[in-house]
């Protein structure tokens, strides 16, 4: 039990980016946090994905939080970088959105995070963020539409690649269509199957 508490201690440390010491601990530990290939960043929906299930050949880092927002990213960033992944695909937005932010707002919010990425020497994939369906939305579908057309006239006008996946999983009258979410935010399991096959021409 002492060491199961020191290991995750250690981890959680890690995170946190303190020192070297405990990075190169804590990568010993978990292999995958030593400068991962590819790191999975965002919300819930992120977290939820079964990445190392999809790619067990790429040395990847799930970093998404449930409830996060683009202001819980900010404030982490430090760790994020820490980690020193090569690339990172950016998925974060909605929990902003349905917690009244502005779609101003969460631009803004967005486009630092990719700032502080970039600064760092950190590969930025822009992913759209999803939609959600209208009946448990409601008019925040509209809000997160406004936010991507934002969001892609950035990625455009700063050479970022950027991935939609809204056109496969949503449409203009529903949203988010029931096949892919099993409570009209979250995603299923064909909603990731897609996702990573979307993903592949970016990672491999």
């Amino acid at each position: 039990m002492l060491a199961k508490s020191f290991y995750a201690c250690l981890f959680s440390v890690c995170l946190l980016g303190l020192n070297s010491m405990t990075q190169s601990a804590c990568a010993q530990l978990r292999p995958e946090l030593a400068q991962p290939e590819v790191m999975m960043l965002g919300d819930s929906i992120t977290e939820a994905g079964p990445w190392k299930t999809l790619f067990p050949k790429t040395r990847i880092l799930n970093r998404g939080v449930p409830g996060h927002t683009t202001y819980d990213l900010l404030r982490e960033m430090k760790a994020t970088v820490a980690l020193r992944p090569a690339k990172v695909f950016l998925m974060i937005g909605i929990n902003d959105l349905l917690r009244r932010a502005t779609v101003e707002q969460t631009f803004k919010q967005y486009t630092l995070i990719v700032d502080e990425l970039q600064k760092n020497k950190i590969t930025v994939v822009m992913q759209a963020t999803l939609e959600c369906s209208r009946p448990q939305c409601g008019s925040a579908v509209e809000s997160v539409r406004s936010l991507n057309q934002k969001l892609q006239a950035f990625a455009i006008a700063r050479n970022i690649q950027w991935l939609d996946l809204n056109p496969g999983l949503a449409n203009d009258e529903q949203g988010l269509l029931p096949k892919y979410t099993w409570d009209g935010l979250h995603l299923s399991k064909p909603a990731y199957l897609y996702w990573a096959e979307r993903l592949k021409s970016f990672i491999q």
